[in-house]
């Protein structure tokens, strides 16, 4: 274990219960850090905290107690515990997919555990969560017992610690098709070792609901669609007409896939799957005056670093100009980011500045985030990357 000796002054986030620790905070180490595990002092040797190491990186430490007692393996299995009472509660009905462990929200910062049917997709960001992870897993396994479990390595994190970013499987063989899931019914093909984030936007379930309950009789249009889960909940919530964009292919594929296993696929018909560039077939279509009543807008993160921002947000405010130019009067847009470095207010002005140059008025009437199986930790709001907002134009 390390022993971390903090700055003078430089202790008031951690005393705030913070649980990010970054090296300009710290004055001096002593003791081993290759175990993982760590504890905080004052300048004076007061005892702060105890969590995760990462002796390579910038944010060197990752808080998980502030009661005194180190991180051991009785505590890592209570809020493995404590995690899946949580997702008892709080998953739907019908629905065999969804977070398990969300990091700093289920106190485990570091560890992100995702069920897809009996597999379970694993992805340790650092090396600190390295240390821990065997214990967290091993809980896991005692409750869920999964038939697969697949270890996604290909993280930045991981790449920036310079650990191994081999991806891989262990148990049973992952089927060539992929593992088909249930969400509230619906069935869904999932990649759980090549797909995007670690299969399925699990994060977008409640919002792919919301689309559902509004979608009866409209035409809807689902921007960067990937697997097609906005258009299949649209089509079960009695949507007229849907169109589905994403310039990956094989997405599309899996999206043609993921209708025809629900049944939706002989209505929907071929031009439902567009393969094209989102703001050029955006500005195509404005110009042939097509008009949507449903436009989902779920662009991938345009800003991962603090240098991209600028550019990201003029991406988000250009890719929203269009879209907004496409939604039919009285009809709804969801708008959404999924970067962490744009907050929630950040994200609302660059919408109305959007809407402002397009020149159409919208309202809002709901903003949307992730379900409640991918908890916040209130001490730490960064944590909330997923935000959205669900406006409707006006006139």
């Amino acid at each position: 274990m390390q022993t971390i000796t903090l700055k003078p002054g430089r202790d008031r986030s951690v005393r705030r219960h913070h649980p990010w620790l970054f090296d300009g905070a710290i004055k001096s180490t002593s003791g081993d850090p290759t175990g993982g595990l760590c504890v905080v002092r004052s300048e004076t040797g007061e005892w702060l905290a105890s969590g995760i190491v990462s002796p390579a990186a910038s944010l060197r430490a990752r808080l998980m107690r502030f009661d005194g007692q180190p991180v051991d393996e009785t505590w890592v299995r209570a809020r493995v515990d404590d995690a899946l009472a949580l997702r008892d509660r709080l998953v739907p009905e019908e629905t065999d997919a969804y977070r398990v462990v969300n990091s700093e929200g289920d106190l485990l910062p570091g560890i992100v555990i995702d069920r897809y049917a009996g597999v379970l997709t694993v992805q340790v960001t650092t090396s600190g969560a390295e240390a821990i992870s065997p214990w967290a897993l091993a809980a896991v396994d005692e409750k869920l017992r999964p038939r697969s479990v697949v270890h996604r390595r290909d993280t930045p994190q991981r790449d920036q610690e310079k650990l191994s970013t081999r991806s891989e499987a262990t148990g049973e063989p992952l089927p060539p098709e992929g593992i088909l899931i249930r969400e509230r019914g619906l069935k869904f093909f999932v990649d759980p070792l090549g797909g995007q984030k670690t299969g399925f936007f699990l994060d977008q379930r409640e919002n792919r609901h919301r689309i559902r309950e509004l979608a009866a009789r409209r035409s809807v249009l689902n921007v960067f669609s990937y697997s097609g889960g906005f258009g299949v909940a649209a089509v079960a919530g009695g949507a007229s007409r849907t169109v589905n964009v994403d310039s990956s292919l094989p997405a599309l594929e899996l999206a043609k896939r993921n209708y025809d296993i629900n049944g939706f696929l002989p209505s929907a018909g071929e031009a439902a799957f567009v393969g094209a560039d989102a703001f050029e077939w955006l500005r195509a279509e404005r110009a042939a005056g097509t008009l949507f009543d449903l436009v989902v807008l779920d662009p991938p993160a345009f800003v991962k670093t603090k240098g991209a921002l600028d550019r990201g947000l003029r991406g988000y405010k250009d890719v929203n100009l269009q879209a907004m130019r496409l939604v039919a009067p009285g009809g709804i847009l969801l708008t959404c980011s999924c970067s962490g470095l744009v907050d929630v207010d950040l994200f609302q002005k660059v919408i109305f500045g959007a809407s402002t140059d397009a020149g159409v008025t919208f309202r809002i009437l709901e903003r949307r985030g992730a379900g409640p199986d991918h908890p916040v930790l209130l001490d730490c709001p960064e944590t909330e990357y997923l935000k959205g907002l669900l406006l409707q134009r006006v006139g």
